[in-house]
C-alpha cells in the first residue's frame, strides 16, 4: 500500500512539472516586419533551442519589402530568434542567442522587425516590438 502512495504522489509531481501549453512563459504571437528594401523569402523562426517545447520553430514563408507575415504561435519566445531567409539566392540569418540568458517574453503579441546589420556577412538585426497581450491564449 505505501509503494502505490509513494508512485501516486510521484506521477502528480511528474504532471505538475511539465510545462504547460498555456503558462506565464507563453504562448506568443510573432510575426515579422521587413524593413528591408528587398523581398524576404523562406523565412524560418526557431524560438528557443529548449527541445521540450513543441512548437519552437516555424516556416512564414515570403514578405516583400516594408509588409509583415501574418501572426504565428509559439509556445515561447524572446525578445531574440533565430531566423533565416533568402533575399534571392543569398542566405542570411541572425546571430545565435544565447536562450538562457533571455527573458521570456510571455502572453503578448510581437513583431519582429528584420534589418539587414552586416550586407557582406549576411547578418541580420532584429528589433521587437511589443502589440499587446494575445486575444486567446
Amino acid at each position: 500500500m505505501k509503494r502505490i502512495v509513494i508512485i501516486v504522489i510521484m506521477a502528480a509531481l511528474l504532471v505538475a512539472c511539465k510545462k504547460t501549453k498555456f503558462s506565464p512563459e507563453g504562448p506568443t504571437d510573432i510575426r515579422i516586419q521587413n524593413k528591408t528594401d528587398q523581398t524576404f523569402e523562406s523565412i524560418t523562426v526557431t524560438t528557443t533551442d529548449d527541445p521540450a517545447y513543441e512548437e519552437r520553430a516555424f516556416t512564414y514563408g515570403s514578405v516583400t519589402s516594408g509588409s509583415y507575415t501574418n501572426y504565428h504561435r509559439f509556445d515561447i519566445a524572446y525578445p531574440e530568434a533565430i531566423i533565416t531567409l533568402t533575399i534571392g539566392a543569398v542566405s542570411y540569418s541572425t546571430v545565435i542567442p544565447e536562450f538562457r540568458y533571455l527573458t521570456y517574453i510571455g502572453q503578448d503579441m510581437v513583431t519582429y522587425e528584420i534589418t539587414i546589420q552586416d550586407e557582406v556577412n549576411h547578418v541580420l538585426k532584429i528589433k521587437t516590438t511589443l502589440e499587446g497581450p494575445i486575444e486567446n491564449p
